[in-house]
């Protein structure tokens, strides 16, 4: 189990707090948080600035920014924070020098991204 924690508003949060972790071991990786342990109302402002930094962002690969940012999208929603409309335009996502995603990769992405929001759900008491 990991014990690690970052701390956000004040508060040690664990990586499934997080719209993106990329290494569980190096808090640096973890993004945009959604989630802040028995605090509604730091949730709802986490939210909001993830959702506003979502674009500028650094470190979160390319081929999982959409999945992230429908995470973010899916908490803004359960915590009926408004979503603006601009936020919910897809992204573009370049695939690097010509490669694409294959069917198969994006079927994972995609039970990827189901398995971290239902995380998310019952980390919010949601599930």
């Amino acid at each position: 189990m990991n014990t690690k924690t970052k701390r956000v508003a004040g508060v040690d949060l664990s990586p499934r707090c997080f719209a993106y972790v990329g290494d569980p071991d190096d808090t640096s990786t973890w993004k945009l948080p959604l989630h802040v342990l028995g605090d509604a109302t730091k949730t709802v402002n986490a939210i909001k600035d993830s959702l506003g930094r979502f674009q500028q962002t650094q470190g979160i690969p390319e081929h999982l920014r959409e999945s992230v940012r429908l995470l973010c999208i899916g908490a803004a929603i359960a915590h009926h924070v408004p979503v603006d409309r601009s936020v919910l335009t897809k992204t573009v996502v370049t695939p690097a020098q010509g490669a694409e995603l294959t069917t198969q990769q994006l079927k994972e992405l995609e039970a990827i991204a189901d398995a971290r929001a239902d995380e998310l759900l019952a980390a919010l008491g949601l599930d």
